[in-house]
């Protein structure tokens, strides 16, 4: 038995309505038939109407109200949009790449804003997640230096589960070195032109998250590099109030056992992080990207999709596959040809009465000559 599927969600209540619907059309074509029959018998008596009234014929009414019912009930289907029968067909996906740099050093502890930077920038990638189900990500995390934990995939359930294992001891080397970053950036692209023999720059972004508090190398001079090859975005994470940092309890510890030289400050005291705006700002806009501040709500993340949809698509992939064919086509024809054939007959239905009229007066006559 050949199959058919609805493309109308809820296909069920959708059917249930419209039955309801085209019984509640049927029942008010018959109560309008006898509102007509009604004012027709308040001056003529229904047996003396043939007679008085030539031409008169209830049955020319009937299928006027069938050529509706046909018509609504075709094009009910028609919306439902039935499929059925297959046909190959050419699926292209297409893709743009991001490359997040995320940065986890020991000032993204500061819990400004609430619960801490880390959790705050990890809620942000989940959600750009969410709003690009396409797109290829590929995940950079730095402080001191720069490691690339997850290479650009399209499997976002890989990228989560990274990202979930992502917080401030990931790396080593303390310290904040934005320019190593965007360095390590770089070279997934230019891993991935090789592989490709070409460059798509244009399908290309690099997601800087940070506090902007940058120790080590030089940011600026980095995203102009890397503007050759991806533009640059940057969500600022922070305040510019600052916020105090305290190490964790057991880098305090060592610290604190470590420590020789009392000329130096104690580093095992909280010590001020604030968000360097000016310094992200300048790393966007050399690499012809875009700047945001975090926030509560999602408009940081809103707004820097809508700056990605300015992106161009590269085709990932190609491929043939059977799908079943949209036949709405069919019951529209078919409403449409009810309702033609319902404006014909209510124009034919003149001429049938005269026609009517005239078998009845040559039948009168020839009654009348036997007579």
């Amino acid at each position: 038995m050949m199959g058919i599927e609805f493309g109308i969600p809820y296909y069920g209540a959708w059917l249930a309505g419209s039955s309801f619907a085209l019984v509640c059309l049927y029942v008010g074509l018959n109560v309008l038939e006898r509102m007509r029959k009604g004012r027709i018998e308040r001056f003529v008596e229904a047996k003396l109407a043939p007679r008085l009234l030539a031409g008169l014929d209830a049955s020319a009414q009937r299928p006027l109200a069938w050529f509706t019912l046909i018509g609504f009930a075709a094009l009910a289907v028609a919306i439902a949009q039935p499929h059925w029968g297959q046909s190959l067909r050419e699926i292209r996906k297409h893709s743009r790449d991001f490359v997040i740099l995320l940065d986890t050093s020991e000032s993204m502890r500061a819990q400004n804003p609430l619960p801490n930077r880390m959790e705050r920038a990890k809620q942000k990638i989940a959600l750009l997640l969410d709003k690009s189900p396409a797109d290829r990500f590929a995940l950079i995390a730095f402080s001191g230096a720069a490691q690339l934990q997850c290479p650009l995939t399209q499997d976002h359930r890989y990228v989560r589960t990274v990202l979930d294992s992502m917080d401030t001891d990931v790396i080593s080397a303390e310290g904040t070195n934005i320019a190593d970053a965007l360095q390590a950036a770089i070279e997934v692209f230019k891993k991935e032109d090789e592989d490709a023999g070409a460059s798509n720059k244009a399908s290309r972004a690099i997601l800087l998250i940070s506090d902007g508090e940058q120790l080590e190398g030089d940011g600026v001079e980095a995203a102009k590099q890397a503007a050759e090859y991806a533009r640059v975005f940057v969500l600022g994470i922070g305040d510019p109030q600052g916020a105090d940092v305290k190490l964790p309890e057991y880098m305090t510890r060592y610290m604190a056992g470590q420590r020789r030289d009392t000329s130096n400050p104690d580093m095992t005291q909280p010590h001020r992080s604030i968000l360097d705006e000016e310094t992200l700002k300048e790393i966007a806009l050399e690499g012809g990207g875009a700047y945001a501040r975090s926030v509560a709500d999602t408009w940081d993340i809103d707004e820097l999709h809508a700056r990605f949809a300015t992106l161009s698509t590269r085709d990932l992939s190609s491929d043939l596959r059977l799908r079943m064919v949209n036949r709405f086509q069919w019951p529209l024809a078919i409403a449409v040809a009810a309702f033609i054939a319902e404006g014909l007959w209510l124009a034919l239905m003149p001429w049938l009465r005269r026609r009517r009229m005239s078998k009845e007066r040559a039948n009168g006559v020839e009654g009348a000559e036997y007579a």
